[in-house]
């Protein structure tokens, strides 16, 4: 480059970037709500691409249809990770597997990485889909092989490591009734992305997140009226996180963004959250929307959800052709 030339930079979504987007590590948050009703905030699921690797962790409640608003391929989307098997972290498996398959053409069986009792779970879902899967393939277009799944049950330590990208898992605190439960962490040309998976303040995430780019994490707050009034409010918030110790996550940590997600509050707004995860730390802590993006690189880009895209420029033409 000549002297006094200005660096080249790459536009995505109307932003300026320093490098290509697909030189950054690309997160969507497809849904970050908790178990609740809410139609803003839709199931926990989140969205990684690392070079050309699509990593999905977790799939609750419309994470297909977040998908599609995300112009996501979602035939192309085959890795699946999950943290453990609580029916809101799992409840949108149905839904991606089958219309991926015979909506979308989904050509590649689904790969599964679960704790153990994923097989059970896997196997439970086709008896209960025992039907589709006979007639559906007798008159539908869609390819064999999307129907199938692989399933790959862990433990803690390294769980996938193709094409540079390396996907491990740590153990986390959820309750002794829930275990196992685990965090990931993503890790691909130098950038690492912690997810915590539902857990209280425990060594693994404190360990697996000290100095990362990005710590995904999750949150819990209630009023003080709620957790003096509600047995219940208070035994599950034991194994959530509490904004205080979110708090202290935070500056133990140092990550160079926190993203609060899969939110639950009790008679408490989540600006009150926000400000008590925040107080006497000064780094940057945000909460996640249904359908943020963050691309990482040497800066680190927030966007804030968009108006849903249609994504049909990035699925198969003839989806027409199948009948529901």
């Amino acid at each position: 480059m000549q002297p006094g030339a200005s660096m080249p930079t790459y536009e995505y979504q109307g932003v300026h970037l320093e490098a290509p987007p697909e030189e950054h590590l690309h997160i969507w948050l497809l849904g970050t709500g908790s178990p609740s009703l809410s139609v803003s905030r839709h199931g926990i699921a989140t969205l990684i691409r690392a070079g050309g690797r699509w990593l999905l962790f977790d799939t609750g409640r419309a994470t297909l249809q977040r998908m599609y608003e995300c112009g996501i391929p979602i035939p192309e989307v085959t890795d699946i990770f999950y943290t453990h098997l609580h029916s809101d972290h799992i409840c949108g498996l149905p839904d991606l597997w089958m219309t991926g398959w015979f909506v979308l053409h989904r050509a590649r069986p689904l790969k599964l990485y679960g704790p153990e009792g994923t097989q059970r779970a896997v196997d439970g879902l086709r008896e209960f889909h025992h039907f589709d899967l006979s007639v559906r393939r007798k008159y539908e277009t869609a390819e064999p092989a999307g129907q199938a799944f692989q399933v790959a049950e862990f433990g803690e330590g390294v769980v996938f490591d193709e094409d540079g990208v390396r996907v491990t898992a740590f153990r986390v605190d959820h309750g002794p009734a829930v275990t196992p439960a685990y965090g990931f962490s993503v890790e691909w040309k130098g950038r690492k992305v912690v997810l915590s998976g539902d857990t209280t303040i425990c060594d693994g995430v404190l360990q697996q997140a000290a100095g990362c780019d990005v710590l995904i994490h999750e949150i819990a707050g209630a009023s003080h009226q709620q957790l003096a009034a509600n047995q219940i409010t208070r035994r599950i918030l034991s194994i959530h996180t509490s904004p205080e110790q979110m708090n202290q996550i935070c500056r133990q940590t140092q990550p160079r963004l926190t993203l609060l997600n899969h939110i639950s509050l009790w008679r408490i707004t989540q600006y009150d959250v926000l400000r008590r995860v925040r107080a006497g730390y000064g780094g940057d802590v945000e909460l996640a929307l249904d359908r943020m993006e963050v691309l990482v690189g040497e800066h680190i880009t927030v966007l804030p959800p968009g108006p849903p895209r249609s994504g049909q420029d990035l699925i198969v033409e003839d989806t027409h052709r199948s009948n529901s």
